[in-house]
Parts: structure tokens; sequence; C-alpha cells
């Protein structure tokens, strides 16, 4: 049996969401500006520096414009950028977004491939659509690959990657070739998820919009270049758009001109030469 659109919306939720919790981010949260611009910071302390003994290894850059960039906390690829400033021996990150940008993007996973069939491929699966069918494929790679036949339903994932906060009463809106706009709420009990089931049978969409309930007057627009889809996929950043606040962290100075973390972990971060 298909996995249906309120089981897609579960199996997201939870392979795109993380927890801050129990890494070295995991310090008490400190409001952030939806959009900031940072000071000068302590010229001495810039520089990059590294974990001495974390695994993965942890990397941060303090740059003399006061912003900073921490990668590979508390998962490889991770990334965190914010404001830092020097407070005698103590070193304050503040996460935050940067001035710029609509606060949402488009997540367009790799299509899947013979290669994907052939690892899932024996007991009765012989099939791309057997094995999607059977939970063995994931059906969001499918459908945000594949084209729109006439007369088929459009769904629109909003989601927020970094902390997994809930989209709420917010609306979808799809920009068709010839300028009509289409607005949706949620499906019920499914957050973030919206089903447009009644499109005309052609419809060519050229942008997603999204209206969050804190700011209601406000629709970020993406464009939409290629044909389209059955599924649009559209994470967004809640430090943009002033719904959460960026996390915070402090950092001890060393003698050796190193960076320890606060609690839990006090994680050495090592300057780089």
């Amino acid at each position: 049996m298909a996995m249906s659109f309120s089981d897609f919306a579960a199996h997201s939720s939870r392979s795109l969401r993380w927890a801050i919790a129990g890494s070295i981010v995991c310090v008490s949260m400190l409001a952030a500006p939806a959009a900031f611009a940072c000071e000068p910071a302590d010229a001495t302390s810039s520089g990059g520096y590294v974990s001495a003994a974390a695994k993965p290894t942890a990397s941060l850059q303090l740059n003399r414009d006061g912003s900073f960039r921490l990668l590979g906390v508390p998962a490889p690829g991770a990334d965190f950028s914010g404001c830092w400033q020097r407070i005698g021996d103590t070193v304050a990150l503040v996460e935050g977004a940067a001035i710029g940008g609509e606060g949402i993007k488009r997540s367009l996973p790799e299509p899947l491939t013979q290669a994907d069939l052939d690892k899932v491929r024996g007991d009765g699966i012989d099939t791309m659509q057997q094995a999607i069918d059977a939970g063995l494929l994931p059906l969001a790679r499918a459908w945000a690959n594949q084209p729109r036949r006439a007369g088929e339903t459009v769904r629109v994932s909003v989601y927020e990657p970094r902390i997994g906060l809930a989209v709420g009463d917010a609306k979808a809106m799809l920009r068709l070739a010839d300028g009509k706009v289409i607005e949706q709420s949620p499906v019920p009990g499914d957050d973030g998820q919206f089903k447009f089931a009644s499109l005309p049978k052609r419809a060519v969409v050229k942008a997603i919009g999204v209206r969050f309930p804190e700011q209601p007057d406000r629709v970020r627009w993406l464009t939409v270049e290629d044909s389209t889809k059955l599924l649009y996929a559209i994470e967004f950043d809640a430090r943009a758009l002033g719904a959460g606040e960026g996390g915070g962290m402090t950092l001890t100075r060393q003698a050796d001109g190193g960076l320890i973390s606060d609690f839990p972990d006090a994680t050495h971060f090592k300057r780089t030469p």
C-alpha cells in the first residue's frame, strides 16, 4: 500500500528534525534579532578554532566583523552562524539569521535511480513503485522529482529543519502561469502540509508562496523554474521570520589562546595557525 500524505508528513518531520539538546549548543537560549548586523569584535580573539577531542571534529570561525560560523555541531554538516563578542575572558556567541533573503528555500532531493532500486530489489520488489509502496524507498524523493500530470494533486510541505518548530496557522500559495494565485490552509492534523487538489488540469506552477502567522501581511515567494512537480518541500528559518529565538553559547578563553565551552561537556577549541 502506498504511503499516505499523512504518513509522508510524519516521516518527513522525523527525518528532517534534529535536537540541539545534548550537544555543546545545549546552553541557555538567548534571544537573537530576527535580522541583524554584527558589531566589530575583538581582533585578538578572531580567527579559526578546531575542537581538540570532539568527535566528529567541530570548527569555529570568529571573524573580525563580529560574525561567527560553527560547523560540525551537533552533527556533521550542521552549520550555526551569528554574532560574537568578547567580554573579559568570556566569548559569547548568539546565533541568528543574516540580513536579507526571504527566510525560506526549496529543498529538492536527488531523484531515485536504478541504483537505489537495485539496493532493495528482491522478495517481490522488482519495480520502483513496488519499493516505494513497501516503504523501502522514500516517497518524498519520488514526488519531489515527478512531473505533475493533468489533474493530479500538487502538495507543498513547509517545515523547519533546525529545531522542528511547528508551522502553525500558515498559508501556502501557488502562483500559476496565467497569474492566478491559489491559497490553501494546512491539511487538518498535518502541520505544514498543504494539498492543492482543485487546480486546473493543465496548471503550471511558477512560484510557491508562504504566509506565516507571525507576519500575516507578508507573503514570501520562491520562483519555480522547472516543470510542475507533485511535491514542493519548503524549508523555513524561524529566526528570519521572528518566530523563534537563536541559540547561544559562551566559551572561556584559556592561557594557550584556546576556548572551552561551558557545561555540559567543556569542549576545548584550539586556535588554528
